[in-house]
């Protein structure tokens, strides 16, 4: 390595201490570009990549390494890492393993094996991997986590809720143990501490939908409808092309009355995956809620028969759709004329002369304006507030 290598590698390792990634990756690239053949600086510019969610040129440079150096062990760690975050969980495995047969406490390795296990659904080789890692790490956060979503994934409620707790109880800001927490709650109907835990969350990460949609569920569970689609419409908007944030907002639109909606939704959920079987479900909900029964039962039987949606019973879908649309806009319009209508009876009079000249004093209008009714609606007159802070619209 050259001394003017050198010194861009340290520039960049400092960058990299001092939270700047994007200058330290720089410092990488260019301290590489001037000692190509150090496995080091190979090394660190790859974890650099891999940092900054350049998965397929941190893959392609740690198989490099890998291949050069057999037994760079904390290269082939990284690798499987990479692999896991591009969901290949086959070669991740393998690699972790490989790890792991030379050094059976390689936490790196651990934790990424317990990871690939989840995913495969081998929940109980996943939990023995989390319970060897915890006595490593018993005050890590993510290891924490990690080991209760293996309790709650092989039915040990109460041992993933500790397991939660001690977390958030190491960093209360913890995001995957808040959103860990909440599932495992849920599903014991504990529903005022899942609006918690969610409205935390989403106050971490406002840009995830999973907080909004645990939110919606939990709201839902609670009874409050209207509130809970709320959160599922933005949800939504953070995740449109959502098939459960699509479903769910069918099944809160049949409840709250807007059919329309609800077979909107239920179409939208159905093109983004026709093998789905919940957007029929929905589907066929909102079509039953409408006395439309044989069409129902259509999507029912083609639903159990693999047949998938009729174009008939699309068809009539549809149709009601669109007339529904117009029917709403029509309402909304006469509604909206209306409250011009009675807005505007409720503005004080202009001071009118008497047949003396003189002009109605002031406090006579005071006092005609106080003698109405005083809950006559306006057309600022807004709802108030959900949950989420938002101003409820009306869904007629």
């Amino acid at each position: 390595m050259t001394a003017t290598a050198r010194e861009t590698f340290e520039e960049a390792i400092a960058l990299e201490k001092s939270g700047e990634l994007d200058k330290a990756l720089v410092s990488y690239l260019r301290a590489q570009e001037l000692a190509p053949r150090d496995s080091e600086i190979a090394y660190r510019t790859a974890s650099a990549l891999l940092q900054a969610g350049y998965l397929e040129e941190a893959q392609s440079q740690l198989r490099r390494i890998v291949f050069t150096e057999p037994d760079n062990l904390d290269a082939r760690a990284s690798l499987g890492n990479c692999q896991l975050l591009m969901g290949d969980t086959e070669n991740a495995g393998l690699n972790f393993r490989d790890v792991l047969t030379l050094v059976p406490d390689n936490r790196n390795a651990l934790y990424g094996y317990a990871s690939v296990c989840i995913r495969d659904d081998r929940p109980h080789e996943a939990a023995e991997t989390a319970k060897r890692l915890v006595h490593l790490l018993p005050g890590s956060p993510a290891v924490l986590a990690l080991f209760a979503e293996t309790q709650a994934k092989t039915g040990q409620s109460a041992a993933a809720i500790a397991a939660f707790r001690k977390a958030l109880k190491v960093d209360p800001d913890h995001l995957p143990a808040l959103l860990g927490l909440s599932e495992v709650l849920f599903r014991r109907k504990r529903y005022d501490e899942v609006i918690e835990l969610t409205i935390r969350a989403n106050s971490i990460s406002p840009a995830d939908p999973l907080p909004l949609e645990l939110l919606s569920d939990a709201l839902a569970g609670k009874g409050a409808a209207d509130d809970a689609y709320e959160a599922a419409e933005a949800a939504l908007k953070l995740s449109p092309a959502s098939l459960s944030c699509l479903v769910r907002l069918s099944v809160l639109s049949r409840k709250l009355g807007n059919f329309s909606a609800a077979l909107r939704y239920a179409l939208e959920a159905h093109d983004l995956n026709e093998g789905a079987q919940e957007p029929l479900n929905a589907l066929g909900a909102a079509l039953a809620s409408l006395k439309y029964a044989e069409e129902a039962r259509s999507v029912l039987t083609g639903l159990s028969a693999g047949r998938g949606l009729d174009d008939r019973v699309r068809k009539v879908a549809e149709n009601l759709v669109a007339s529904s649309i117009g029917h709403q806009r029509e309402n909304v319009s006469s509604s909206e004329r209306r409250k011009s209508e009675i807005y505007e009876e409720t503005l004080p009079a202009a001071p009118v002369q008497s047949e003396a000249g003189s002009l109605r004093p002031v406090s006579e209008t005071v006092k005609s304006e106080q003698s109405r009714p005083s809950d006559v609606a306006r057309p600022d007159d807004g709802p108030e507030p959900n949950i989420l802070g938002l101003q409820r619209r009306d869904r007629t």
